[in-house]
């Protein structure tokens, strides 16, 4: 098993129901996990989740792993081989590699404008140092990353392979999220699933 390609899952321990859909998902995805409790900070909810990811990425750089994959309990994959074709599509040259993006222009699967979505993403060891130091902790995590969209590489796979589960209730904003499935109209999407 390679530790560098193990899907890190953010979670908190209450969201049962979100736990019991990712692990369902990755026996069916053939992916392996490993999940890390979420952090919450209940005065400033954006700085517990940027600080959520940044130890998963803090572990990485002090394992010395060459990339770091960070996964959020919330993400439903559209097909069965999504996972296998997020990785082998993997480009050789970026900083970070995004499963999918919800609002952002792309060129050349490569974001070139402010973006979100942070559902599932790998990033390459050369990017730590700057994903640990340069990005604020209290700010939304994608929103801060695509202010830096020209100076970085950031690619997205060619053929979206999940997206995130809506009608249900966000820790973030304590309110039951609505469907973003919308914002993926006119985006290729992975296996046969049709964006009205």
């Amino acid at each position: 098993m390679n530790e560098q390609l193990i899907a890190n899952c953010l979670h908190l321990e209450h969201r049962t129901d979100r736990e019991q859909s990712i692990l369902q998902q990755a026996l069916q995805q053939g992916m392996y996990l490993r999940f890390w409790e979420g952090i919450v900070n209940r005065h400033n909810r954006k700085e517990g989740i940027c600080r959520g990811h940044k130890q998963i990425i803090r572990d990485a750089k002090e394992n010395g792993y060459k990339y770091c994959v960070v996964i959020e309990d919330d993400a439903l994959f559209f097909g069965a081989g999504a996972w296998d074709y997020f990785l082998e599509s993997m480009p050789d040259d970026f900083d970070i590699y995004f499963s999918m993006i919800y609002v952002g222009e792309i060129t050349n699967n490569r974001i070139t404008s402010l973006f979100s979505g942070m559902t599932c993403y790998i990033v390459a060891e050369r990017f730590y140092d700057f994903f640990l130091n340069g990005i604020p902790d209290d700010c939304h995590l994608d929103r801060e990353l695509g202010k830096h969209s020209a100076q970085f590489k950031f690619m997205v796979c060619d053929k979206f392979i999940c997206e995130q589960m809506d009608n249900n209730k966000s820790d973030n904003t304590l309110t039951t999220t609505v469907s973003y499935r919308p914002f993926l109209k006119g985006r290729k999407i992975f296996g046969d699933v049709e964006i009205d």
